[in-house]
Formats: C-alpha cells, sequence, structure tokens
C-alpha cells in the first residue's frame, strides 16, 4: 500500500508514521505537512509541504500528492484537517484515496465539547456540569475553563479566583465554564475501538500529564469503566478508533473529553499490543479485524522519553 499520513509535525502524525514505517504492508509512506521543519522528514519516504486546509488550494495540493504517487488510503491526524472533514461529511476521498478517520457522528459530537456533554446527559451517562461563558457565571469554584472546540489540552485552565469571573466572561464569551471533577491524580485515557461487526475493544491507562500530553501511565483494569467506554462506543455508533478522557470521582467515572481521532498515545497503545492503527488500516482492506491476542497486564507502566537528532551541515 501507498499510504499519506497529515499533520506529521505532530506527535499524533509521527507516532503513525513510525508505526507504519516497520509495518510490511506499506511500499510507501508519504507524510504531509505546513512546512518541513520536523522529525518527521527522516521517518517518511518524503514529506510534502500543503497549505493550511482553511485554504482554497489545501485540496487541489492534496490531489496532486494521491495523484503523483497512486496513494491507496490518507490518514488524516491533525484536529483542524479532522475537523473540516466531519463538517463536510461528502468528502470521504480525495483524489480517489479514501480517508481513514472515525465515523461522521463521533467526529461531530466530539469536537463541540458542548455537544458531547449534551449527548452524555441524554444519554444517561455520567457528565460534568457545563455551562456556556455567555449564558452566566460557573455554578463553582473551582472549575475548568476551555475551548468550546479545544483540541487536547489547549485553551484549558483552571479557574479559582471569582474576582477573575467577569473579566473572563468577557474575555471568552464563547467559551465553556466545566466541572472540575475529582483531582488530576484521577485522570484516565482510554482507547476505544470498534470494529464493522460490533466488536469493542478498550484500553485503560491511568495517567500523569506534562504539558498537556501523558507523561507516565499505568495500565489498569476496570470493569466500571469499561462498561462506561462500551456503552460510548454504542451510543456512538462507533466505526474506527477515538479516545476518552475521564476521571473516577465519588460517583464513579466521568467523561470530560471525547477525542474523535487516534491518541497521541497510539505509540504507547501499539507497543501494549492495541494495535488500533493496524487494526483499522486492516478493516479498511478486508473488512474484518485481527484477533487482540497480545494484551497488556494490568500494572504495566509507561513513560514518555524525547530524543534529540542533530543534523550536521
Amino acid at each position: 500500500m501507498n499510504i499519506l499520513v497529515t499533520g506529521v509535525a505532530g506527535d499524533i502524525g509521527i507516532g503513525v508514521g513510525r508505526i507504519l514505517r516497520s509495518s510490511k504492508i506499506i511500499s510507501m509512506l508519504i507524510g504531509c505537512d505546513v512546512h518541513d521543519e520536523h522529525i518527521g522528514r527522516f521517518i517518511f519516504d518524503r514529506v510534502e509541504i500543503v497549505p493550511p486546509v482553511k485554504e482554497n488550494e489545501y485540496l487541489t495540493s492534496m490531489e496532486k500528492i494521491v495523484k503523483d504517487n497512486n496513494i491507496d488510503l490518507i490518514i488524516p491526524t491533525s484536529e483542524p484537517e479532522l475537523r473540516f472533514f466531519s463538517k463536510n461529511i461528502s468528502l470521504r476521498t480525495i483524489g480517489g484515496a479514501p480517508l481513514l478517520m472515525a465515523n461522521t457522528e463521533a467526529m461531530q459530537i466530539g469536537f463541540d465539547k458542548l455537544a458531547t456533554v449534551d449527548f452524555l446527559m441524554n444519554k444517561n451517562l455520567p457528565y460534568p456540569w457545563t455551562i456556556t461563558v455567555g449564558d452566566g457565571a460557573p455554578r463553582e469554584l473551582p472549575c475548568i475553563l476551555k475551548s468550546r472546540s479545544g483540541a487536547g489540552g489547549m485553551d484549558v485552565r483552571l479557574v479559582t479566583n471569582p474576582e477573575l469571573v467577569p473579566l473572563l466572561q468577557k474575555m471568552y464569551p464563547d467559551y465553556i465554564w466545566q466541572e472540575n471533577v475529582a483531582s488530576l491524580e484521577d485522570e484516565y485515557t482510554c482507547g476505544l475501538y470498534r470494529a464493522g461487526n460490533g466488536e469493542v475493544r478498550t484500553l485503560i491507562i491511568r495517567r500523569r500529564l506534562s504539558s498537556g500530553v501523558t507523561s507516565y501511565g499505568i495500565v489498569v483494569e476496570s470493569e466500571e469503566i469499561d462498561k462506561l467506554c462500551r456503552s460510548l462506543a454504542i451510543s456512538l455508533n462507533l466505526l474506527g478508533s477515538i479516545n476518552i478522557q475521564l476521571r473516577l470521582s465519588s460517583r464513579g467515572p466521568v467523561v470530560f473529553e471525547i477525542n474523535p481521532r487516534f491518541s497521541s498515545t497510539i505509540m504507547f497503545r501499539h507497543k501494549l499490543g492495541f494495535e488500533d492503527l493496524m487494526w483499522s488500516i486492516h478493516q479498511y482492506r478486508t473488512g474484518s479485524v485481527p484477533k487482540y491476542e497480545t494484551k497488556p497486564t494490568a500494572g504495566t507502566e509507561i513513560f514518555r522519553c524525547y530524543e534529540e537528532l542533530i543534523i550536521p551541515t
């Protein structure tokens, strides 16, 4: 297969590239992003520069890459692109090459933080109280202030000072106030994959964040969290892989984010045996998925490490 991965300057795109680089089914691996000053140049066979997705030339540029390289499959990894595709629901191929991503319903709900809470509430699933900033003050402090359409940990802050509330209401009327559920020590990131035959697979990791990304985690077995994730998959009519973020509170697990894309922990998952990227590709190619055989043991720890690469002149 000839595969094109987008957003390869980001951690998800790099993770996808690293996994595919070791796959025997790949003939050519092409990456693209808005610049080429990133490590992807040393992972992909070639990295192309494309305009931002908001530019009119984006699709034309992508179509040219697909045609010039006989691309069989496109894997979009950047949130701006995935948001664009979720809004343009008729766009499921570019230049004849299919886009590998979660189903439209999961993306449209997950990319709107207020819609996420409404969905959870309507499905009688645990949810954090949430109010649009422009509609009034938060119910209580401390609480979370975040963008309704924020990406991951971006545009998120903990509000503790009531004197700041009026100022924040003027500055961020389109943001949301949200319940500060439990504590950071009780935060989990959960891999959630659902195949075309309805089979659901989960991976639960209690995590520690550093600069908005998982720097440490430990695999956990939790019947309560697993049940919640499976309920979400069915309620979303999920097809593909998404990421669930929740905290374990006194009233049980409470979901505060549905990230309808491959996770920045994709390489962690792959090494643990939760191969949601390869399952998704296999589902596309054959209509089925391999067995989930190598499941990680509870208590297995993961660490994010960084490495420097120097290229001499």
